[in-house]
C-alpha cells in the first residue's frame, strides 16, 4: 500500500470515528422544572449532603462548606449552626468584594423601598439569583427561562449572534448562550442599574455583565448553577454565586398576580 493510500485510509478512518462519536453524543436536556433545596424537595434522592446544605452562597463559601461537613473538629455543629456559618461567610466574602460605591449603595438600601412591593418586576440578575423553581423551554435557536414571583421571562439567543453594538439597556438586558459539553453558558449585557439580590444587598450598575453556567449531571437529575457578576462600579473583582437545583417534574410554576405576591390584595 502506497504512502498516499495509507494517509487517505487513516484520514477516512479518523473522520468516520469522529462522525460516529458525534452521532451518539446527545445534547444536554434542560427542559422541565428545576427546584432548589426547599422543605418540599429535601427528601428527593437527587440531593447529596452538600446539596441539602446548599444556599445562595459564594463559590468560596461552598469550599468552606466542605470543611464544616467533613472536618472532624466540626462534628459538634448542628445543622442550624452550619447554615448560619454559611450565611455569615457569604456576607463576609461579599463585603470584602464590594467597592466603596457598592458598600454605600448596599448600606443605604431599605427593604421597605424594594420596588417589588410596588409590583415592579425583578431585574435580570435578581431573576437569575431567585430561589424559586425555574423552567426551561429549549428551541433550536433560543431558550426561554421562566421563574416564579416577579421574575422576568428570559430569552437566551442560541443562534450564534453576538450582542448588539450600542444596544439599548433594559432591566432584562440582552442574553446570548452556547453549549460547552454538558453546560449551557449564558452571557448577559446591556443592563440598567438595579437591585441584584435583596437578601444579599447586592446592586448592579449599568456597566455590569454576567456569565451563567448551567451544568447538567450525567444522570440528568441535578443542575449546578453558577452566576458570576462583573461590575467595575460595584465590585473590586468578579463575584460568583452558586446554587444547585434538581429536576422536579411534579412541580408546576406558581405565577399569581403581582398584587397577590406583594400583599396588595
Amino acid at each position: 500500500m502506497s504512502v498516499l493510500i495509507k494517509k487517505i485510509f487513516l484520514c477516512c478512518f479518523f473522520l468516520h470515528a469522529m462522525f460516529s462519536h458525534a452521532q451518539v453524543t446527545q445534547p444536554i436536556d434542560l427542559s422541565g422544572v428545576w427546584s432548589t433545596n426547599t422543605l418540599d424537595t429535601l427528601d428527593n434522592p437527587a440531593w447529596n449532603i452538600e446539596g441539602k446544605f446548599s444556599c445562595r452562597c459564594t463559590a468560596e463559601t461552598y469550599e468552606y462548606l466542605q470543611t464544616l461537613l467533613y472536618d472532624p473538629s466540626n462534628d459538634h455543629l448542628s445543622a442550624q449552626e452550619i447554615i448560619e456559618s454559611l450565611e455569615a461567610h457569604t456576607f463576609q466574602i461579599i463585603a470584602d468584594r464590594l467597592t466603596d460605591t457598592g458598600r454605600t449603595v448596599g448600606s443605604a438600601f431599605d427593604l421597605a423601598d424594594d420596588p417589588a412591593i410596588q409590583c415592579e418586576s425583578f431585574g435580570i440578575f435578581r431573576t437569575v439569583l431567585h430561589s424559586d423553581p425555574i423552567e426551561f423551554e429549549v428551541y433550536d435557536d433560543h431558550i426561554i427561562i421562566r421563574g416564579e414571583d416577579l421574575t422576568v421571562d428570559r430569552t437566551v439567543y442560541m443562534d450564534g449572534r453576538g450582542h448588539p453594538n450600542n444596544g439599548q439597556k433594559s432591566a432584562s438586558g440582552h442574553s446570548i448562550g452556547w453549549y460547552e459539553g454538558r453546560t449551557l453558558v449564558v452571557e448577559t449585557v446591556n443592563v440598567t442599574p438595579n437591585l441584584a439580590d435583596d437578601q444579599l444587598a447586592i446592586h448592579n450598575s449599568d456597566q455590569a455583565r454576567s456569565v451563567e453556567r448551567y451544568t447538567v449531571s450525567p444522570d440528568g437529575r441535578r443542575l449546578d448553577v453558577q452566576f458570576t457578576m462583573y461590575d467595575p462600579v460595584m465590585l473590586q473583582e468578579p463575584l460568583t454565586i452558586e446554587r444547585p437545583r434538581i429536576l422536579t417534574p411534579d412541580v408546576e410554576l406558581e405565577r399569581p398576580p403581582c398584587e397577590a405576591i406583594s400583599g396588595q390584595f
